[in-house]
C-alpha cells in the first residue's frame, strides 16, 4: 500500500454492512483512517464524540435519509466534506446534492477507481478551501495590522494634539499634561525633571531608578528606552514614563511631546510666579483690612488654621481642604471698602450702616475677580454669610444651595468671631459659643456640620 499525499479520517455510513464494511476496506488500503456504521443515529453519535474529514453516507437509509444527516454534520462541523452513494443517481439527485454543499456522489455499484477518483475529488476540494481559508486569514492579518498602525498613528496625533491644546491654555497645570501623556502610553508613573529634581509627576512607581534614568537622558541629550520604562531630554532635564513594555516607536513620540513639555513647564513656573505675586497683594490687602478693624486682627488667619482642622476632621480631600483654607483667608477681604468708624464703631450699627457691612461678600468676590486662580474660592467669599434658612446674605440661599464650603466656613467663621473680643463685647468662652453654635443649628447653620464641629 502507498501511502497517500493526504490521509483523511473518514465516517462510512450505509445500513447495508457488507457495502459500508467494503467501503471501508478499499478507504484503509488507500491509506486512511476508515471505520463505518450502519446507522444515521449511530454517525451523529461518532461526530458528536470525534472529528472526521469526511463523511461518505448512503442516500436511502431507514429513519433519516442521507441528506438529513448531512445537514446536521454540517451544523456540527461546518468544515467536513461529504459524499453520497445512491443507486437511484439522476441529473435532479446530482443537482440537488450539490446544492445542498455535497463534494461529490457515487452511483451504485461503483469500483476502487470510482471510489478513489470521487475520494480525489474531495481531497483537491479540501485543498482549494484550505488555501482559500490561508489567504484570507493572511489578508485579514494584513488589514487587522495595518488597521492597528492607523490607530495607533491617530492616538499618537491626537496626543500631539491635545498636548498642544492644553499647553496653548496657559492655564493648565503641568501636571494635566502629564497624566494625558501617561493615559496615552497607558504607564503607572510619569515624572518631569530639571537638573536632578523632579518638579513635576503623575501616579506612582519607583521613582529613584527612573531617576537615573532620567538623567542619563539629560546627560546624553537622547532618547533612551529599557525593559519597562523610557525618557526623553526636556530643556534642563528629561520626562520619564514608566509602566509598561515600550517599542522604538513609543520612545519616537515621547522625544517629540519633549519640545511641547518644556514649554509647559515653563508656563507652570510662570503662573507659580504670578500666583505667588497676585498672593502677595492679597495678603498685604488682608492685612490692610485687619490694620482697619483692631478687634479682628489675626481674624482670618485664626479662621484658615481652623477651618483646615474642621476639614480635616470631616475627611475632606487635600485639594478640598486647600480652597476652604484659601476662601478662610480671603473672606473679609472686601471689608477693606467698609469705613473704618463703621467696622470699629462700638455701638449698636444703624440699619444704613449694617447694609453697608453687609456688602462685603459682594466686595470681596468683585476684588478677586480678575484672578482666574481665585476662581473656585470666589463663592465661599460671596456666600459665608448665607444662613441655612435662607435668611442670610448677600443672596438669601438656603440649605443645600448654599455651597458646602462656604456654609463649613460660616460654622468657623462665627466660631471665631464668638470667642474674640468685638467692639461692642468682650469674647466669650468656647463653652458658651459651643452652645450658640448648638442653638442655631438648622436656621443659621447646617445642623450636620454644627455637629460635627462641636464633635471635634
Amino acid at each position: 500500500m502507498v501511502a497517500p499525499a493526504e490521509s483523511v479520517r473518514v465516517l462510512v455510513v450505509d445500513d447495508e454492512k457488507q457495502i459500508a464494511e467494503l467501503l471501508t476496506g478499499i478507504l484503509r488500503g488507500e491509506g486512511h483512517d476508515a471505520e463505518c456504521v450502519t446507522a444515521p443515529e449511530a454517525a451523529l453519535k461518532r461526530l458528536r464524540q470525534d472529528r472526521f474529514d469526511l463523511l461518505v453516507t448512503d442516500l436511502r437509509m431507514p429513519g433519516m435519509d442521507g441528506m438529513e444527516l448531512i445537514a446536521e454534520a454540517q451544523r456540527l462541523d461546518p468544515t467536513i466534506d461529504t459524499l453520497v452513494m445512491t443507486a437511484y443517481a439522476s441529473t435532479e439527485t446530482a443537482v440537488d446534492a450539490l446544492r445542498r454543499g455535497v463534494t461529490d456522489y457515487l452511483s451504485k455499484p461503483f469500483g476502487a477507481d470510482d471510489i478513489r477518483e470521487a475520494l480525489a475529488k474531495c481531497l483537491r476540494s479540501r485543498g482549494r478551501r484550505r488555501e482559500e481559508r490561508a489567504q484570507v486569514e493572511t489578508l485579514s492579518a494584513q488589514v487587522q495590522s495595518a488597521q492597528q498602525t492607523a490607530e495607533s498613528k491617530l492616538a499618537d496625533l491626537t496626543l500631539l494634539h491635545d498636548l498642544t491644546r492644553l499647553i496653548a491654555d496657559r492655564d493648565t497645570p503641568l501636571t494635566e499634561c502629564l497624566a494625558r501623556l501617561g493615559r496615552h502610553f497607558g504607564a503607572d508613573l510619569v515624572l518631569l525633571t530639571e537638573e536632578d529634581r523632579v518638579i513635576a509627576r503623575y501616579g506612582s512607581g519607583p521613582e529613584a531608578g527612573l531617576r537615573a534614568l532620567a538623567r542619563r537622558a539629560r546627560l546624553e541629550d537622547a532618547p533612551m528606552i529599557m525593559p519597562g520604562a523610557m525618557a526623553a531630554p526636556v530643556a534642563r532635564g528629561a520626562v520619564v514614563v514608566w509602566g509598561d513594555e515600550f517599542r522604538q516607536e513609543h520612545l519616537r513620540v515621547l522625544a517629540i511631546t519633549a519640545s511641547d513639555l518644556s514649554l509647559a513647564a515653563e508656563n507652570d513656573r510662570l503662573r507659580a510666579e504670578q500666583r505667588g505675586a497676585y498672593l502677595g497683594i492679597v495678603t498685604t490687602l488682608i492685612e490692610a483690612v485687619e490694620a482697619k478693624d483692631r478687634f479682628n486682627q489675626g481674624h482670618s488667619r485664626r479662621v484658615a488654621d481652623l477651618a483646615v482642622r474642621f476639614g480635616s476632621h470631616l475627611g475632606l480631600a487635600e485639594r478640598d481642604i486647600d480652597l476652604i483654607e484659601t476662601g478662610a483667608k480671603l473672606h473679609d477681604i472686601g471689608k477693606i471698602g467698609i469705613p473704618e468708624e463703621i467696622l470699629n464703631k462700638k455701638g449698636r450699627l444703624t440699619d444704613e450702616e449694617f447694609d453697608i457691612i453687609k456688602s462685603h461678600p459682594v466686595l470681596g468676590e468683585q476684588l478677586l475677580q480678575p484672578l482666574d486662580f481665585l476662581a473656585e474660592a470666589r463663592p465661599i467669599v460671596r456666600h459665608h454669610h448665607e444662613r441655612w434658612d435662607g435668611r442670610g446674605y448677600p443672596d438669601g440661599l438656603a440649605s443645600s444651595k448654599i455651597p458646602r464650603a462656604a456654609a463649613l466656613l460660616a460654622v468657623v467663621d462665627a466660631y471665631d468671631a464668638l470667642t474674640s473680643d468685638r467692639p461692642y463685647r468682650a469674647g466669650m468662652p468656647p463653652r458658651e459659643a459651643l452652645e450658640i453654635l448648638r442653638s442655631g443649628a438648622g436656621t443659621q447653620w447646617d445642623p450636620d456640620l454644627v455637629s460635627a464641629f462641636i464633635a471635634m
